[in-house]
């Protein structure tokens, strides 16, 4: 059986340049069945945390992929899961402060395991950890991310605000707005007490780009946005981040590939985020005319699947 490649990239990300991405996790292995998740539903909902991949795996994946060029803005604990669930994270992430010094590190993590003093001591050496808070109250935390068994908003909540006690990289509070269930002006009033506890640099809020899991989810209107971001910047600093596209960035290792490496590369990425033909184009630093072409060809194939979105058409990796 081939091994899980935990490595992938450099991609374009929308926030954060140039991203290699690190996705610790069996695919689709998390503490959370978020309704928006573009990855599908979570079919080992767990709050276990356990060496899923050798951490000696990922560390050579690291090291080879920064030795080759890769000169990424950061390398990005990401994937289908909740990166921390990984019990090797602590060990991979001082093998790369050690050996790549000067490399920035981002978490992202629905924060589930915050509330743990040991995961805020593994990862506290990160430059930026990106947590998310999706509900106002338990009701919408509950309904939104179908959370596992035990787990409680005012827990996860004083986690992220311990974890920033504790670490000095930069904190960006993410909030997914899920019409009906948390963009009223009342959980914007909750959001608002919520974000000053944590004290994030800034918040930001996000909203529906890829189809989620399920199709009901829909984007918020601009009136709800503005609503939310005017009551909540009045504890800290608000972005909206949906609906915007990176700026163009070559990445150093996209040039002369051949057609089936690239053709890895593009199923590597829509294994983890269904993508349009426009995204493709941005992350693999290519034209949108050629990310077309290998899209279509490998539709033909068998490889990969459309859906049509609000956005366009999305392909995903045929598992």
């Amino acid at each position: 059986m081939k091994r899980k490649k935990c490595v992938f990239g450099p991609l374009q990300s929308r926030r954060l340049g140039l991203s290699l991405g690190v996705d610790l996790l069996p695919f689709k292995t998390c503490s959370m069945d978020c309704v928006y998740c573009e990855c599908g539903a979570t079919t080992d909902l767990t709050m276990r945390r356990e060496e899923f991949v050798p951490t000696s795996q990922v560390i050579e994946e690291l090291d080879a992929a920064l030795a080759a060029g890769a000169k990424p803005d950061y390398v990005t604990f990401s994937g289908a899961g909740e990166p921390t669930l990984h019990s090797g994270i602590g060990r991979i992430i001082e093998h790369i402060k050690a050996a790549h010094p000067g490399q920035k590190l981002c978490l992202l993590t629905n924060s589930t395991t915050l509330p743990d003093p040991e995961v805020i001591r593994e990862v506290a050496p990160v430059d930026l950890i990106v947590p998310s808070l999706d509900g106002s109250n338990q009701e919408e935390l509950e309904k939104i991310t179908r959370l596992a068994p035990g787990l409680t908003l005012e827990a996860i909540v004083e986690g992220i605000a311990a974890f920033r006690k504790a670490s000095k990289a930069a904190l960006w509070l993410e909030i997914f707005i899920v019409p009906g269930i948390n963009s009223s002006r009342e959980s914007a009033l909750r959001f608002r007490e919520l974000v000053r506890r944590i004290a994030p640099d800034k918040v930001q809020l996000n909203t529906l780009d890829r189809p989620g899991t399920e199709k009901w989810v829909a984007v918020p209107s601009r009136e709800e946005l503005d609503c939310l971001a005017s009551i909540i910047g009045e504890a800290a600093p608000v972005e909206c981040i949906g609906r915007n596209l990176p700026p163009e960035k070559t990445a150093s290792n996209t040039a002369q590939r051949t057609v089936e490496e690239f053709s890895e590369a593009i199923l590597d990425l829509l294994l983890r985020r269904p993508s349009t033909a426009k995204d493709v184009s941005i992350a693999l630093a290519v034209s949108e005319t050629v990310a077309s072409n290998h899209l279509i060809r490998l539709e033909r194939n068998g490889a990969v699947q459309a859906e049509r979105g609000e956005r366009g058409v999305f392909y995903k990796a045929v598992k």
